[in-house]
């Protein structure tokens, strides 16, 4: 267990500026895995995390710096460094939505998933990282199925809407503009929606996107063009796109209130990297907030989620439990044992099963174990001479030697 380390830069650790500089791909790491050698990269909107498996941490700093241009120096003082257990308990909270800017947001464990798919495509993870997420899928689903901490429908976006109605009350007559349609901008267009707005426009580059997304709410597409025409009409604005640089600037804006005459409009910036200048958000009467200022909005279920938390929390610890206990057998010994274990209960099972006098139930136990021995035999010689992690686990998944074996690579 101790060969699993994370290094995380997340919205408890560093702001909004420090980590839209750090994204990360696993297609960056490609070059560091060598033999042995793992890489999980996640990147969303609240944190940037790589888990590793046989590097050294300081040359994983050094290489984070040279991606994001942040020094390494800065990285560790706004990072969160976690190693074992500790790591993969992080982990386990992360895609149950359990460390989450809010408590049970069920969109993270498809971020984690997608992240996984892209890592499998990179080459970047292996034996005990594939492992690793496998059972982080499991765990995330029993915390869904057996806590209601997911019950409500709770994001980032649809927090940016509750703000957006606590400061204008009825947003019926208001004029709404989603910049976007990706998951999040689709997230809040929805809850826009279903809080009773019925003026919505969606602005997206790729325009037959935003026509898919406003058709399916009944909405009004625009393309990229009409931004500045949105702006000057619409006094509600939620943005998450992908683009690496402001799409509205302090200069645009200055503009734009100029013609709007300073009426009151609210820009809500959910995207990282910023799509808003901060400086926009100075012009008179512009109320501009970013993600980091979600974070004192408090959605009417967070309490109920908060009760289910302690059930969501023991699930983590147990399966915590359960992982250590696999990572402590990948052991050529340990995984020996456990086979002759095995056999150990086979016996006992075929001869439990059988009524035979207790002259020729000895001879029949002794004629299986010796069988049964010259077959492990083989096995074990094999894992003596190659006692590589991969070989170790796949005889663990052949003889069925750990507990989660039936439900390996799904998720």
């Amino acid at each position: 267990m101790n060969r699993l380390g994370c290094i995380s830069i997340n919205h408890r650790s560093a702001p909004v500026e420090v980590r839209e500089k750090i994204v990360l791909s696993p297609q960056d790491f490609r070059g560091l895995c060598a033999d042995g050698e793992e890489v999980y990269a996640l990147t969303t909107c609240n944190r940037s995390e790589a888990y590793w498996t046989g590097l050294d941490e300081q040359a994983l700093m050094q290489h984070l710096a040279s991606l994001s241009g942040v020094s390494g120096e800065d990285i560790r003082g706004y990072c969160e460094i976690f190693r074992g257990e500790e790591a993969i308990r992080h982990l386990f909270m992360v895609a149950s939505g359990l460390d989450s800017l809010i408590i049970g947001e069920n969109q993270i464990l498809g971020q984690v998933k997608d992240a996984y798919r892209q890592a499998l495509a990179a080459g970047t993870t292996s034996t005990f990282l594939n492992k690793a997420l496998h059972w982080t899928f499991r765990t995330a689903k029993r915390v869904r199925t057996e806590t209601s901490i997911g019950r409500y429908p709770v994001s980032v976006a649809s927090q940016a809407v509750e703000l957006a109605c606590h400061i204008f009350g009825d947003i019926s007559a208001s004029p709404v503009l989603v910049i976007g349609a990706g998951d999040m901008a689709g997230i809040a267009a929805r809850r826009l929606k279903d809080r009773g707005a019925g003026d919505l426009c969606i602005i997206n580059r790729t325009f037959s996107a935003a026509c898919d997304l406003a058709e399916e709410l009944g909405g009004k597409p625009r393309s990229f063009s009409t931004l500045r025409e949105e702006l000057l009409r619409c006094a509600i604005v939620i943005t998450s796109t992908g683009s690496p640089a402001p799409i509205i600037t302090r200069a645009m804006m200055d503009g734009v209130m100029k013609q709007r005459r300073n009426e009151p409009m609210i820009i809500i910036d959910i995207a990282v990297p910023r799509d808003v200048e901060p400086e926009a958000g100075k012009c008179y009467n512009c109320y501009l907030y970013d993600i980091d200022a979600l974070e004192s909005i408090v959605d009417k279920h967070v309490s109920f989620r908060q009760e289910e938390t302690d059930k969501a929390l023991a699930i983590v610890s147990a399966e915590v439990e359960r992982f250590a206990r696999w990572a402590g057998s990948l052991d050529a010994q340990a995984t020996i044992r456990d086979l002759f274990s095995l056999m150990d209960e086979y016996i006992a099972s075929e001869m439990g099963a059988n009524s035979l006098e207790p002259r020729h139930a000895a001879i029949v136990e002794q004629k299986l174990r010796s069988s049964l021995k010259r077959y492990l035999h083989r096995v074990a010689s094999y894992l003596k001479e190659h006692p590589t992690l991969t070989n170790i686990e796949q005889t663990r998944r052949i003889f069925q030697l750990d507990e989660d074996y039936q439900d390996r690579h799904k998720g």
